[in-house]
């Protein structure tokens, strides 16, 4: 068994360039990429620093990210001590893996060059999100973009991520249905669909699943069939 995320906890945050609709390393939709997502560190995306191809069992899943500090910049930017800034948070859905030997790279043992285990990089930008995101003072520091950030993360349902109500933003990209390599689930941690750890070919929850509001219909119809015709 891989190695397991918590639920919530701090990380480290970053933000890079994906292509408006560019086929990430989940292979999830890239309807999605219109919608605010992330790429996560190797151990995190995985369950293993080992992994290099493939999907993991972070594919899919979404994270409530908020904002604490950057306290890379100098004299550190600390939101709490600012109380004319506001506290961003967004809802991502993991659709990448952040290949950083910097901030990335973290194993079971070992933490990030920024002292933390789990790294975020988000995808910037986007039509859901661009800089504006995050807080500056320009006046005082003489740039806009820190780049380098302190989070809380919370492990949330996809029913609060923006692209939960496009149905073709959600799960694999369907011009590759045949791949084994892909698996993104629609709400992965919260229907028990997560994609297990590579190197298993087979993927739970892989390919372009039904939206769990039409799950217990499913259920009830499959059910009276098995009466049916018994």
């Amino acid at each position: 068994m891989g190695w397991s995320m918590p639920a919530t906890g701090l990380a480290s945050l970053t933000h890079y360039d994906l292509p408006l609709n560019f086929l990430a390393s989940c292979g999830c939709s890239t309807v999605s990429t219109n919608y605010p997502t992330a790429a996560i560190s190797a151990l995190a995306y995985s369950g293993t620093s080992s992994q290099t191809l493939g999907a993991g069992p972070a594919c899919g899943r979404c994270f409530k990210i908020t904002l604490i500090s950057a306290h890379t910049a100098t004299p550190p930017f600390i939101l709490a001590d600012r109380p004319d800034k506001p506290t961003p948070s967004v809802v991502v859905k993991i659709v990448d893996k952040c290949p950083s030997p910097t901030y990335c790279a973290a194993t079971e043992t070992t933490k990030n060059s920024l002292s933390r285990t789990v790294h975020f990089d988000l995808a910037l930008p986007s039509p859901a999100l661009n800089l504006s995101f995050f807080p500056s003072d320009v006046a005082l520091y003489g740039y806009d973009d820190f780049g380098i950030w302190d989070v809380e993360y919370q492990s949330i349902s996809c029913e609060h991520w923006d692209g939960w109500k496009n149905e073709s933003a959600l799960g694999t990209d369907p011009n590759y249905p045949a791949s084994d390599s892909l698996c993104c689930p629609y709400n992965p941690a919260f229907t028990s669909q997560m994609c297990p750890t590579p190197p298993e070919s087979k993927f739970k929850g892989a390919g372009h699943h039904l939206l769990p509001s039409l799950m217990p219909s499913l259920l009830v119809l499959n059910v009276a069939l098995i009466f049916l015709f018994t």
